[in-house]
């Protein structure tokens, strides 16, 4: 600060209002004590100014020069470079012993688990004997068809196939001993009961016949008296007309009575009367044996008709009885084949009774934890993670795949260790989709799986090595680009200006 005796308006004229100072009075002061102006400087208001601006310009500067890494983000999880392999059973069964635990490394060939054969035992016994029974009943049942079959003693056969075959036998034999009495044959193939029956029902027929003949024969006697009597008639008439005749012109000279002439004429009429009565009788006597013939012709005719309507009904039954057979055998035939299937699952269980590792690795998803466990063929009871190197495989959206490409260097930082204290691992993106994957519920939107190599196998600290571990979660962030922070902050500029065009 300098001492001026007179006030002077700074440069900015902050004090032009100012009134003019009195003149100072005439007694004498200390020299300290004089009355002075301090005048303000200009040069801290500059300096701040020239600072702000040279900020201001050296930060343009720095945001169009200096570039900084662009980097995407991408979520995934640590994986073997070597596929994982599925162990299953190859046929169901119940897990026995369990000789390996989750997390244990094994060598191929070693033995996993055994699978007990109590089970795969006794089903291969009940399915033979179920085999065998079906066999049976379809060799039966075929025999039957054969016409060679006979009585069952050791076969257990279902009731109602059992009834359906005596019906059949019973049917078959009715049938042979029909067409017997059709062909008028004498049976010499029949068993005895059957010529029995031939006999009895030939004798039934026969009598009817005999019976019908009879009664034609009868009337034809009738009709050979009536004949005789009718021919007797006839000339007794003859006689009577004769004597009529001749006792009419005596009748008419008087040598006769009238009454004498009425009697021969009342006679003549008797003589007609009889014998048109016996004609009458003939005819119904004739009449009666064509009835009596006609009766005895149908007699056979009725009997052969009904053999005949007969032999149908039992050709019928016997069809649809065989029809059923024939669908009983069917359906063991079907049976058989699953049978025959889960007999050679059960062998097959037998033979694989204990279930050795592919490959070497590490056990995981070890499902089979205690014994008694029943294992599916079609499900993994565990999992063989292969000990080779672990690659990052992560989910790139559609959004940002646009500037990625393989080689690309990415920071990878696992999810189980902090990375202020643990760090992350540097990569490389090896590998790309080349198509997106479908939207899933844990992923909703199109992704790209790749893979990134690791550069190590192992995260650090404090001089202890910590080994990663597959199917570890992980957040990846892939360094696609450097860019100017003036290029960043014009691109967020552009993007909110262009939201703005959208607004309505």
């Amino acid at each position: 600060m300098t001492v001026s005796p007179n006030f002077e308006p700074n440069q900015s004229g902050s004090e032009a209002n100012t009134p003019p100072a009195k003149p100072p009075q005439k007694t004498k002061l200390p020299r300290f004590e004089h009355p002075s102006v301090l005048q303000q400087s200009n040069f801290w208001s500059r300096a701040i100014l020239w600072t702000f601006i040279g900020g201001l310009g050296l930060g343009l500067v720095w945001a169009c020069t200096a570039k900084i890494e662009e980097a995407i983000p991408a979520q995934g999880k640590l994986e073997p470079q070597g596929a994982v392999k599925e162990v299953q059973i190859p046929v169901n069964g119940v897990v026995k012993t369990i000789l390996v635990k989750d997390g244990q490394r094994v060598k191929q060939g070693e033995v996993l688990l055994t699978i007990d054969p109590t089970t795969p035992k006794a089903q291969l016994e009940s399915l033979q004997k179920v085999r065998t029974t079906l066999l049976q009943e379809n060799a039966f049942y075929r025999s039957q068809l054969a016409g060679t079959g006979g009585a069952t003693t050791t076969i257990v056969i279902p009731p109602q196939f059992l009834s359906l075959t005596r019906s059949r036998a019973a049917l078959l034999a009715d049938t042979v001993l029909i067409r017997a009495q059709l062909d008028g044959s004498g049976g010499e193939a029949l068993t005895a009961t059957q010529q029995e029956r031939l006999q009895s029902n030939q004798a039934e027929l026969s009598t009817r016949a005999i019976a019908a003949q009879l009664a034609g024969d009868q009337l034809d006697r009738q009709l050979a008296q009536t004949g005789v009597k009718l021919e007797s008639a006839r000339r007794t008439l003859a006689l009577n007309q004769k004597i009529l005749a001749d006792v009419e012109p005596l009748a008419r000279d008087g040598a006769i009575s009238k009454i004498q002439l009425l009697k021969q004429q009342q006679e003549v009429e008797s003589n007609q009367s009889e014998v048109a009565q016996l004609e009458q009788e003939q005819r119904r006597l004739q009449f009666g044996i064509q009835e009596a013939q006609v009766k005895v012709e149908n007699t056979l005719a009725v009997d052969r008709k009904d053999l005949t309507r007969q032999l149908s009904e039992n050709e019928q039954k016997i069809a649809e009885i065989d029809s059923q057979l024939t669908k009983a055998i069917v359906e063991n035939d079907k049976k058989l084949a699953e049978i025959d299937s889960q007999m050679a699952q059960s062998k097959q269980t037998l033979q694989y009774g204990e279930l050795r590792a592919p490959s070497d690795g590490i056990v995981f998803e070890l499902k089979a934890n205690v014994p008694g466990y029943v294992a599916n063929s079609t499900e993994p009871v565990l999992k063989i993670v292969p000990e080779d190197a672990l690659v990052a495989k992560v989910s790139i959206t559609n959004q940002d795949i646009g500037f990625v490409r393989e080689g690309m260097s990415v920071d990878v930082r696992i999810d189980s260790f902090p990375f202020s204290e643990f760090g992350d691992i540097k990569g490389t993106l090896s590998w790309i989709g080349s198509d997106a994957l479908p939207p899933t519920q844990v992923q909703p939107l199109y992704t790209f799986p790749a893979k990134i190599k690791l550069d190590r196998q192992a995260l650090s600290t404090n001089g202890r090595s910590i080994s990663l571990q597959s199917g570890m979660s992980l957040s990846a962030n892939i360094k696609i680009r450097k860019r100017t922070v003036m290029s960043i902050l014009t691109d967020q500029f552009a993007k909110v200006s262009e939201s703005l065009n959208h607004v309505r």
